[in-house]
């Protein structure tokens, strides 16, 4: 009788494979274990194993004793949790239409966004009764929790999984404050990732503004710096309030401008703060400063206009270059100095310096006019909500949503406001509608067995042997039905 069961599903299930086939595919389930289905609207549900398509308008469930990977057309992938009901409410991803909504209904998801995430940062969003996530191109996990979460937290839980590693919580040095225009960041040898307002900053981000765009970054010592257009600026190092280790922030400007205001670091220990360039290193004092670095100055050097090179001297003083050719500084708070050649050459508050081809480094009458006509606000004048920003409280139980990002940036969007989640932080929306940042990460979300889709791989024993589910092969449940 079970055998004969078993083929007639197996029937029923190619049957409505063919149909599936028919109707507009977005994706297909790339593992099953347990019992999982797709459902369209007003038709009947139809079980699913690897292999099987996915359509535009599928609830996808899974029970208590399995799992699903999906692998969704444009690249993005997605491990739905044990007791979890998933729907792809829309799905697009031509050229100029790229757009996904998502559903959670229940459960818990793991995901790895594509080409949607990549092409239209905003593009993809995962909603739920609770809150919403706008994703921007990413790498998180998602769970509505109830008591699951709590039994897991007090431990009983299966054992961690294995890949996909949570970064440190403190891996977000800074955020996008306010942005004007197109801007990018970028590690060395990755993927080029357009910043938005609430945007994560990393250690070895080189940051791009565009033609007229302005960007304001608030770190988390309270510093404040605010990049010109056709800027390359980078942050090499920064540590803060970490134990057994030293506070310190190199930034490096690569071209273009900038406007810092040093915050704690600076304040507690000015030698610990500078930002480098080709031609010279400026050391702050606790400061205010603008900074502009072209031609020579510039980490592509270009050849020094003629009607930049200093005239003759004037009554024993050289006069003052007429453009932006070289390093350009100006102090508005504190003093700097700029050191190279073996020298350092202070400016003081209200002064301009100068150091380019030629040495050594030489103070300025006066501010140059083009620095004078800076479009990027001064920060010191930014208002900046520090708690929501990198504040945050520990795990307390309640219901919710909760997200953990691995990579990338999401926001979790309720009607108690907006919160901004960078590699390694996670947060939460309650039933008040109200979202927190947590920390520590709640264990269950950091330890989630359930394996990663980006790390996903069918042919490795552990996953079917980790759970004490369902054991054996993808879909085995099907045959044990009564």
């Amino acid at each position: 009788m079970n055998r004969l069961m078993c083929c007639g599903l197996g029937m029923a299930l190619a049957l409505m494979a063919e149909t599936a086939v028919a109707q507009q595919k977005v994706g297909k389930v790339e593992f099953a274990q347990g019992l999982a289905t797709a459902q369209q609207k007003g038709a009947e549900a139809r079980f699913i194993t690897g292999g099987e398509p996915l359509l535009e308008g599928d609830l996808i469930t899974t029970t208590d004793k399995g799992y699903a990977v999906l692998a969704l057309a444009d690249g993005t992938k997605v491990t739905l949790r044990p007791g979890t009901a998933f729907q792809i409410d829309q799905f697009a991803h031509g050229q100029g239409t790229e757009s996904a909504l998502l559903r959670l209904l229940k459960g818990g998801m793991r995901a790895i966004t594509g080409l949607i995430g990549k092409r239209n940062p905003g593009g993809v969003r995962v909603s739920s009764v609770i809150a919403t996530i706008g994703i921007r191109g990413t790498s998180f996990d998602a769970r509505l929790c109830g008591s699951d979460c709590r039994d897991e937290q007090r431990g009983n839980r299966p054992q961690p999984g294995q890949g996909a590693p949570v970064p440190a919580p403190d891996t977000v040095v800074g955020r996008i404050v306010r942005i004007s225009g197109e801007a990018s960041a970028v590690q060395a040898g990755g993927t080029p990732r357009r910043l938005a307002d609430g945007a994560p900053v990393l250690v070895g981000d080189e940051i791009l503004t565009g033609r007229q765009a302005t960007v304001v970054i608030a770190f988390r010592d309270q510093s404040k710096v605010s990049l010109e257009p056709q800027t390359r600026f980078r942050v090499d190092a920064f540590s803060y309030g970490k134990s057994g280790q030293s506070d310190n922030f190199a930034m490096r400007l690569l071209k273009g401008g900038l406007r810092a205001f040093t915050g704690l670091i600076g304040k507690k220990n000015p030698a610990a703060v500078s930002v480098s360039t080709v031609v010279a290193t400026i050391g702050v004092r606790g400061t205010g400063m603008d900074i502009n670095c072209e031609g020579p100055c510039a980490a592509t050097p270009q050849p020094v206009n003629e009607a930049c090179k200093p005239a003759a001297k004037v009554k024993g003083r050289r006069s003052d270059p007429a453009c932006p050719d070289g390093l350009f500084v100006h102090t508005w708070d504190g003093k700097i100095f700029i050191g190279g050649a073996g020298q350092d050459l202070e400016v003081g508050l209200g002064e301009a310096g100068f150091a380019g081809v030629e040495k050594p480094s030489r103070l300025l009458a006066s501010v140059p006019d083009f620095m004078q006509g800076f479009l990027s606000p001064r920060p010191d004048g930014v208002e900046v909500d520090w708690q929501s920003l990198f504040g945050s409280t520990a795990y307390s139980g309640d219901d919710g949503l909760y997200a953990l990002v691995r990579d990338g940036f999401i926001v979790l969007e309720a009607s108690g406001g907006n919160l901004n989640l960078g590699p390694g932080e996670g947060g939460m929306v309650g039933l008040d509608g109200v979202p927190h940042r947590l920390a520590p990460l709640p264990s269950f979300l950091v330890d989630d067995p359930f394996p990663a889709p980006e790390d996903f791989n069918s042919s490795e024993p552990f996953i079917l042997q980790l759970f004490g589910a369902t054991m054996g092969n993808p879909g085995q449940e099907f045959c044990e039905i009564q």
